[in-house]
């Protein structure tokens, strides 16, 4: 199969015209002609994932977040992203990203934590320009449970080793917003949609106290946490929607912040 028809199918899953203006979902590098059997997904382009895909026999990566986002004045072969680039043209293995695309997608990132959470979705949290769906969901719980019991709950299935809670820990949830990745922008959507939490990462100092100060509650499980676990759900599509290829999930895939919890005089990693 060549990277062209491989292409044509992540295209079904998550069509690339559907991604964010701002956005570079699709083909960052690589041949449309050139062959594929077998695909190794990431959350991201590192070194040690090229190393996975030489070891994997892979000649295409897909990943989540973007290798190339803003244009590129020069390509410097000596540090990131050219130094990545380089390794992928020499070895020959391509890069194609699925990124505002699989957030959006019908099925994809958004989709899948409202699976999780059971939630009975009936909005779309920041609606595409491009007219068809959007960032994040919004619905109803099946069961009301407090803010607390809600977080415990995320931190178990993501999993997320720590959680940033804004809001009292013993309020009522019954209508929640979600946006994986970096959403706390979105807060002020999500209580105009009668949510009465977000779930999100990456939640800046200034969201938080702002939605404090309304009485909404944020829940912010870290950027990784909220978007890692969505690559095993990407490749059970593609396994789905192109079978005769082997698809495989980069072992190295971890948050690239090493937690520390203090307790009393010391701190200790997580």
């Amino acid at each position: 199969m060549t990277l062209e028809e491989v292409l044509s199918h992540l295209d079904r899953i998550a069509p690339f015209s559907i991604a964010l203006p701002w956005d570079n979902s699709g083909l960052q590098v690589g041949d449309p002609s050139q062959e594929v059997t077998d695909i190794l997904l990431a959350l991201e382009l590192t070194s040690h994932v090229v190393m996975e895909a030489l070891d994997y026999g892979a000649q295409l990566i897909v990943t989540h977040h973007p290798l190339i986002l803003p244009p590129l004045k020069s390509l410097l072969l000596h540090r990131n992203p050219g130094s990545l680039i380089a390794s992928l043209v020499k070895r020959e293995i391509a890069l194609v990203t699925m990124h505002t695309n699989w957030d959006i997608a019908p099925g994809g990132l958004s989709d899948a934590l409202a699976h999780k959470l059971l939630l009975e979705v009936d909005a779309v949290l920041e609606p595409s320009t491009q007219g068809e769906g959007g960032i994040g969901r919004v619905g109803s719980l099946p069961n009301p449970e407090t803010l607390d019991a809600l977080t415990n709950r995320l931190m178990k299935e993501l999993p997320a080793p720590w959680a940033r809670v804004v809001g009292d820990p013993q309020m009522t949830v019954e209508r929640v917003a979600l946006c994986p990745g970096s959403g706390g922008d979105l807060w002020p959507r999500a209580r105009d949609l009668e949510a009465q939490v977000l779930i999100t990462g990456d939640v800046k100092h200034h969201q938080a106290r702002e939605a404090l100060e309304e009485g909404f509650a944020l829940l912010d499980l870290g950027h990784f946490a909220t978007e890692a676990w969505g690559m095993e759900v990407l490749a059970e599509r593609i396994r789905r929607e192109i079978p005769s290829l082997k698809v495989s999930l980069e072992g190295s895939l971890k948050d690239p912040f090493t937690i520390y919890i203090r307790g009393g005089s010391r701190c200790e990693k997580r």
